[in-house]
């Protein structure tokens, strides 16, 4: 949930993908399935929180939630909800409109919630005040990261470093997934910089894992590979 990426695709569709920097305990070990409001729900489950941080369904909708919103912050005691089931409940309603206008965000933990919905692509920021709304073109690429992992400098670091790497032409999903494992693996001097030497050396973070959907008309097929590990599974579906 802490690197993000969107690469539209000249032929069909797009891939989108996101690798998950965590406390290993936390890693997803197989793909989980969920019927709700008539909706057919897939996705890798946190083994903690029994949420999940990308979730999809066969109504050719998806969901992404990384932590924070614009800037670091210090979490508090006694958030109403984790933010892994709020991207389930997600699916509650119809639509994104429905979500933010009926989901309570008031006690939540600041995020960045990234949707799409039926082709349209929403980016939500809870910042613990206000909800912040911005539709994104899916004809342009956008790279995100968590706040409280990256400073804007290494935000725009990546971003510029993604760009240059498509430029140099056409990727498959199989080529965006190695290239978010080789270039965006979590690495502790990206928090040095946030919050100085006061950083453990040892830390119970690493990135576990690499999500990717690539979506089309009828079909997405989800890929999720554990980082250092055999651990991989693949879904395809028909979206409606």
């Amino acid at each position: 949930m802490c690197t993000v990426s969107f690469i539209p695709l000249t032929s069909d569709g797009f891939v989108f993908t996101s690798n998950r920097d965590e406390n290993p305990k936390r890693a997803a070990n197989a793909m989980q399935e969920l019927s709700i409001v008539e909706k057919s729900l897939y996705f890798p489950q946190d083994t903690h929180a029994n949420g999940s941080w990308f979730v999809f369904s066969n109504t050719n909708q998806f969901v992404c939630i990384l932590n924070g919103a614009f800037n670091p912050h210090i979490p508090k005691e006694g958030y109403k909800m984790s933010r892994g089931k709020m991207a389930l409940d997600f699916f509650k309603y119809k639509d994104y409109k429905s979500f933010i206008n009926g989901f309570e965000f008031e006690g939540m933990e600041p995020f960045t919630f990234i949707i799409f919905d039926q082709g349209v692509l929403v980016e939500l920021r809870w910042d613990e005040i206000k909800l912040h709304i911005k539709e994104l073109s899916d004809s342009e690429v956008h790279l995100w990261s968590s706040s409280t992992l990256y400073p804007s400098s290494w935000q725009v670091e990546r971003k510029e470093c993604l760009r240059k790497w498509l430029s140099n032409g056409l990727r498959t999903q199989e080529d965006i997934i190695n290239f978010h494992k080789k270039e965006f693996p979590f690495n502790r001097e990206a928090l040095v910089e946030i919050y100085g030497d006061q950083v453990p050396k040892e830390l119970p973070v690493q990135t576990l894992s690499v999500s990717s959907i690539k979506g089309s008309q009828a079909v997405f097929d989800f890929h999720y590979k554990r980082v250092n590990s055999p651990i991989n599974f693949k879904k395809s579906i028909q979206v409606e």
